[in-house]
């Protein structure tokens, strides 16, 4: 029973996600997602292998011309669904994290190592799954080569899954930067772009430089990571010379061109970032893009036109706090104060720890002449703003804008949707997560992801049961009952469901039907406490004339 319940819970699994995400997979362009490689050697020593095959041919169909997601996006994906980077995943959750990045074709497969060191084999198994359909595209694609040669390897898979794609130039560019990485090259740089401190990648990276040799300045991935690891240290002149060489490559172009303008920021050429960050606007037109613009032209003082592109980018960013916080500043500095308040105002509700924006929301509704609204936050910047003694003297305080370091991955910014977490997550882990959403308050995400489990695990007890609870404290008790009938149906042994559905009943006045519910529960066991509670109010309140 217990087996037929998790193939039926698996099968349903796949069948949601094709029904959530498949229609909209279609419409738009193809494009391929190649995730970690998984490790049946089982040695720890080759798992930097699995994110490699991953980098690499996601990098070597890039440069056979075809769509394909960047492993920024998957590790920004990766990072808002609380999964390791260069986790292997489930067949179903590849699905959906395939589904979620746009791809149309994913590319899969296992790899194993044998051999004594120094003289090691590897052999590739791979799959492509065409995600709307989620079948097998082409049968199971074998391929072995030593170790050294691993970069040889994947294009000759580049190859083989591309077919009668691939040109005759397309072959020779992908053979060109395969013999343009050495394998220890492409070790280094998998750690290194694995790492989340700049501090551990840039000396790996340094590493794969000095292993890739000369070569180094054809492996664009290696140039960009090194340059944005400098720069995220506030390190640009050591930057500036990889990124420079960046900028005759079209695939990493438009980031190298955003980096060089954090740097123009960093050494306050104003002039330099504005002109950086206008041509990129034209053909990039990003919120990190267009906040970074407006920042320089506010330190050149074109204050109206930083208005308009703060404007700009937060049109872009959703609910991002610092670009919120720089419009508001901008609207300040214009003298609209009441706009300026509104700004404010939503910042410190989402961060209620930011002392400038409070400082600055006090600051317009004194000019609004509201005083008493403006004391309740000039109280709350003065308890955190170590310079607030000193911004008091002054007319025009020395704010910074809020610069933007790096790119937030398109198609990762807003909320997961939650069918895509609930799957990407067990049943029971998803329950868990939801229960703490509603102990946080955010009761429609709550219920969102408590539904989206219920689609896949219909047979999952707890989560109707949670679904009830929801529903109670809403006071929708026909909803609250369906919910704690259906969890006490998988799970007759649930007392809280027969609790709580008697609770409901005492709710709406059906007496009769929560002294069952109680039986039911005392039944199960005598000596649960609120069983026994329920027992006596009940029987108190029949005494009652």
């Amino acid at each position: 029973m217990r087996r037929a319940q998790r193939v039926l819970r698996l099968s349903l699994g796949i069948t949601a996600a094709l029904l959530l995400f498949g229609a909209r997979a279609s419409a738009r362009g193809a494009s391929w997602l190649a995730l970690p490689f998984e490790n049946k050697t089982r040695q720890a020593d080759y798992h930097w292998m699995g994110e490699a095959c991953a980098l690499l041919l996601s990098e070597l169909l890039v440069r056979a011309g075809e769509s394909v997601v960047s492993p920024d996006d998957r590790r920004a994906l990766y990072e808002q669904l609380r999964l390791p980077t260069g986790l292997v995943v489930t067949r179903a959750s590849a699905l959906v994290v395939a589904e979620r990045l746009g791809a149309e074709r994913l590319l899969v497969g296992t790899y194993q190592v044998t051999g004594p060191r120094g003289q090691e084999r590897v052999a590739i198994a791979a799959r492509v799954i065409h995600v709307a359909e989620a079948r097998m595209l082409t049968n199971e694609l074998t391929l072995g080569a030593p170790l050294r040669d691993l970069p040889a390897l994947l294009a000759t898979l580049v190859g083989e899954v591309l077919g009668d794609r691939l040109s005759p130039s397309a072959r020779q560019a992908v053979a060109q930067m395969a013999t343009a990485l050495p394998t220890s090259a492409l070790e280094y740089y998998t750690k290194a772009w694995m790492a989340a401190d700049p501090q551990v990648a840039i000396p790996l990276l340094r590493r794969a430089e000095r292993a890739a040799g000369r070569r180094a300045a054809e492996y664009a991935p290696l140039l960009l990571e090194l340059g944005r690891a400098y720069v995220r240290q506030g390190q640009c002149a050591d930057a500036l010379p990889y990124l420079h060489r960046l900028t005759s490559d079209a695939s990493v172009d438009k980031e190298a061109q955003f980096y060089l303008g954090v740097c123009a920021l960093q050494q306050g050429d104003w002039t330099r970032a504005v002109d950086i960050y206008r041509a990129l606007a034209r053909v990039w037109p990003l919120a990190e893009v267009y906040n970074n613009l407006a920042v320089a032209e506010l330190r050149l003082g074109q204050t109206a036109a930083a208005a308009a592109d703060f404007s700009q980018a937060l049109g872009r960013s959703g609910p991002d706090p610092d670009i919120r916080f720089n419009y508001g500043y901008a609207l300040w500095k214009l003298g609209e104060f009441e706009s300026a308040a509104g700004q404010f105002r939503q910042v410190v509700r989402q961060r209620t720890a930011d002392a400038e924006a409070h400082y600055l929301l006090a600051k317009s509704l004194q000019r609004l002449g509201r005083a008493e609204e403006a004391q309740g936050a000039l109280t709350i910047a003065r308890r955190s703003l170590p310079a607030f003694a000193e911004w008091e003297n002054m007319a025009d305080p020395p704010i910074a804008p809020r610069l933007k370091l790096q790119i937030a991955r398109p198609q990762a910014r807003g909320a997961i949707g939650l069918a895509s977490r609930a799957l990407a997550m067990s049943p029971a882990e998803a329950v868990r997560q939801a229960e703490a959403l509603l102990e946080a308050g955010r009761e429609e995400e709550a219920l969102g992801l408590v539904e989206s489990v219920l689609r896949t695990a219909p047979d999952q007890a707890d989560a109707h049961l949670l679904k009830a609870r929801l529903y109670f404290r809403r006071g929708s008790w026909r909803e609250a009952a369906d919910a704690a009938q259906a969890a006490a149906f998988w799970n007759p042994r649930l007392i809280s469901a027969h609790l709580l559905l008697a609770r409901i009943y005492l709710a709406v006045g059906e007496r009769e039907r929560a002294r069952l519910s109680v039986e039911r529960a005392l039944a199960l066991d005598p000596n649960d406490a609120e069983a026994r509670e329920l027992a006596q109010e009940l029987a108190m309140s029949s005494r009652k004339p």
